[in-house]
């Protein structure tokens, strides 16, 4: 029987859509499903003078499919970002000869990833595997949590691998700094309670014939949805305007870890260059008064972009 504790996910960078490699880097992963295959079987049926219904199957649109939720650590998860969002640049930052800034913006191109499932005795390997959903959530008292919606292109059995786990810390509430890690239109907020903001690049698989896996990959409209709730004062109160308002703005999360470098932190900076309230509400309660917002990502003409993430850390690239 094996220990569910000693599973273990890879994954690889793959040169061409579909192709599996070997995985070498590790991702340290929160229970859940993980990926799994549906075969999508379907049944022979017709009316030839038998009560039974079914007469035969087949496999059909094969479909190899699931989630990841991780503590987000700023380092191996650079490669999941690159393939949800599409692209990234890297460059040191100024100061420095060995700490980057990796920005990723959106693109048509998803580079894929090879992820490999080690769990118990059965050891499967993913190709051609693209996130189609990035969400980044906190909660005061709690680690940030990164989870990906992955769609993956085929399947196939494969020898464990072993690659070395990562040793950086997770960014937690703690590092979302009060004076600069939460802003709205530019502005800094403190009394952030939780927050969760979702990407969704929202691509899909096609078919053709000859095959029960996808044929193919294809980018379709983005989107940015999300939510936070702030402690209720003369200030925040404001916001509640700017949903009456239907004011448009930008919004802004700030982590900001350990040291690294000469001067610099690990760091994750995430901005919605225009979002919309969609909702805006602040219950009765005997507790502490929070106003729950939830909102919507809308394309800046201005900055020619719906988001930007920048990630800062070692990793001269995610090549």
């Amino acid at each position: 029987m094996g220990a569910g504790i000693l599973s273990k996910i890879a994954f690889g960078l793959e040169t061409t859509y579909g192709t599996a490699v070997t995985p070498d880097k590790a991702l340290a992963i929160h229970p859940g499903d993980g990926i799994q295959t549906d075969n999508d079987t379907q049944f022979v049926t017709a009316i030839k003078g038998q009560i039974a219904k079914n007469s035969g199957s087949f496999i059909g649109k094969r479909k190899h499919e699931g989630e990841y939720e991780i503590d987000f650590i700023p380092g191996n998860l650079g490669y999941l970002l690159k393939s949800v969002f599409g692209s990234v640049s890297s460059a040191l930052v100024d100061g420095e000869t060995t700490v980057y800034n990796h920005t990723f913006s959106e693109n048509t191109s998803h580079p894929s990833l090879t992820i490999q499932q080690d769990v118990g005795d059965i050891i499967r390997r993913y190709a051609g595997c693209i996130p189609t959903e990035f969400t980044l959530s906190g909660k005061a008292g709690e680690v940030l949590l990164a989870k990906f919606a992955i769609k993956g292109k085929s399947s196939a059995s494969a020898s464990a691998v072993s690659p070395a786990n990562e040793t950086l810390e997770p960014l937690n509430f703690a590092h979302i700094l009060a004076a600069s890690g939460f802003k709205l239109g530019g502005v800094a907020y403190s009394g952030l309670e939780n927050f969760e903001i979702s990407y969704k690049n929202n691509g899909d698989k096609v078919y053709a014939m000859g095959s029960n896996d996808p044929y193919q990959f294809i980018p379709k409209g983005s989107e940015v949805d999300g939510k936070f709730e702030l402690y209720l004062d003369a200030t925040t109160a404001a916001k509640y305007t700017d949903y009456i308002n239907n004011t448009e703005q930008s919004l802004q999360i700030v982590a900001t870890g350990p040291s690294v470098g000469v001067a610099s932190n690990y760091k994750i900076d995430l901005t919605v260059h225009k979002a919309v309230f969609k909702v805006a509400k602040y219950p009765i309660t005997e507790d502490a008064t929070l106003l729950s917002v939830e909102f919507s990502g809308i394309y800046s003409t201005a900055d020619s972009k719906l988001l930007t993430l920048i990630l800062t850390n070692t990793f001269a690239n995610y090549n």
